[in-house]
């Protein structure tokens, strides 16, 4: 009896995941289209600058806002002092890294960013601003970050300024 006890739960649980799981892909799918069509028209936009990536799970656009006068190249292994704005597709911002240009840079290291984020410093020198545009691939991919303020899918628009490398 227990054994079909066992089997119902599991059966009950399997449905339940799998109904709950088909509510999100229509919306997901819809987002995701949105975003690659948003990329693959940047793409074919001459303003932007493309770069790949380093994993090669795709490139990033860019926009050069500010020519900087720094001459040192910025390493993976580096620390960097940057302001930043983080946006979506919509214009929505998800992070103003400390109230951009209004209070200090953040300081964080290169490694310990987005993949987007990271080829985008270790082409940048001090005192470069630019606009950054990269992949759900080169973000927060397929789970979107833990805030839920972005989605999976999403991709993601940095205006990025190096203030600083920190050696």
């Amino acid at each position: 009896m227990k054994k079909y006890q066992y089997l119902f739960m599991m059966i009950c649980c399997a449905t339940v995941f799998i109904s709950c799981g088909n509510d999100n892909v229509v919306v997901d799918e819809v987002w995701k289209k949105q975003n690659e069509d948003f990329i693959l028209n940047l793409s074919f936009n001459t303003e932007y600058n493309r770069i790949s990536s380093q994993s090669n799970a795709g490139s990033i656009y860019y926009k050069v806002l500010k020519e900087g006068t720094g001459t040192s190249p910025i390493y993976y292994t580096d620390s960097v002092r940057v302001y930043y704005k983080g946006s979506l597709i919509t214009g929505e911002v998800f992070d103003e890294g400390r109230q951009y240009l209004e209070e200090e840079p953040a300081t964080f290291t290169v490694a310990g960013v987005a993949d987007g984020f990271s080829t985008a410093l270790q082409r940048m020198k001090e005192g470069d601003r630019w606009l950054v545009w990269m992949p759900y691939e080169l973000g927060y991919g397929t789970t979107g970050d833990l805030s839920g303020k972005i989605k999976p899918y999403s991709a993601l628009c940095f205006d990025m300024e190096v203030v600083e490398i920190i050696k």
